[in-house]
Order: structure tokens, then C-alpha cells, then sequence
């Protein structure tokens, strides 16, 4: 019984000598890669709504003159929200509601820390002394121009 594997364990050790191995094992040399990434660069995407969530926003109650410490641009027509956002429409240009939160809400100690423009809309974001952040939407629609705050 032992010849059997004496004789296949010769095979195996004659064919491992007939085999032409180098003297040395090869040297492996790593090689490093390096990547470079982009720089981060806070931005906000810029998203087209569609026609169907726009139409899904324009609320129907009466606009507050505050939301959450937030004023409500005077003029509004229409306005609703809860804890997290407050949406309202007005009779005025993206541009005018841009410049009237830029002012008061930096008698407020916000500041505007970007700024998207789309081609209807519009998306400002502000912090305050608190780390707070405060999302401003505008999006001009038919005349009026919808705008959605979130906090």
C-alpha cells in the first residue's frame, strides 16, 4: 500500500526538479496611486420642480405676518404651514422677495450663506449665531410667485 504513494510522491518531486523555478523568489515593489478628489464646495442642486408639486404647495389659508420668528413677507395672499415649513404665495418678482429676506432677515442676525438661481426659481439658505438654518424657495408661478420657507 505504501508503494503507491511513494511511487506518486517520486512523480510529483521529479516533476517539481524538471520544472525550471528561479534560484530567488521575485521581488514585489507596491506601487502607490494616489487619487486626487474635488474639493468640497457646498452648493444647493438645482432641481426644476414640475408642475404637479407646485400645484401641490399653493396654499389656501390666511398668510400669518410670522412664521417661527420668521416674518412673513408682507402682501401675501395665501399662506399655511406647521413646525417645519410655513409656504405662501404673493403678487411680486422672485427678485423682490430675495431682497426683502436678505434685509430683514438680517436685522434678525441671519446670514445668507448661498444662493441658487434657477430659471423660475430661486433658493436662498441662511445660518444664524444659533447654527440654526433657514431654506428659502421662491418659485414663480403664473403671475405670483410661491414661496416655502423650512427651518
Amino acid at each position: 500500500m505504501k508503494k503507491p504513494i511513494v511511487a506518486g510522491l517520486s512523480l510529483l518531486i521529479f516533476l517539481l526538479a524538471a520544472c525550471n523555478f528561479p534560484s530567488q523568489s521575485p521581488t514585489i515593489i507596491p506601487t502607490v496611486t494616489v487619487a486626487t478628489l474635488p474639493a468640497f464646495t457646498p452648493a444647493i442642486a438645482s432641481v426644476s420642480p414640475t408642475p404637479d408639486a407646485v400645484s401641490s404647495l399653493i396654499p389656501e389659508g390666511q398668510p400669518a405676518s410670522e412664521w417661527n420668528g420668521i416674518p412673513i413677507m408682507p402682501g401675501a395672499s395665501a399662506g399655511e404651514g406647521d413646525e417645519e415649513s410655513y409656504v405662501f404665495t404673493i403678487k411680486a418678482t422672485p427678485q423682490q422677495v430675495q431682497e426683502y429676506y436678505q434685509l430683514e432677515l438680517g436685522k434678525l442676525g441671519w446670514q445668507a450663506f448661498a444662493t441658487d438661481n434657477g430659471d423660475s426659481s430661486l433658493m436662498l439658505m441662511f445660518t444664524n449665531n444659533a447654527s440654526a438654518t433657514l431654506t428659502i424657495s421662491i418659485i414663480a408661478k403664473e403671475g405670483q410667485v410661491l414661496v416655502l420657507l423650512v427651518k
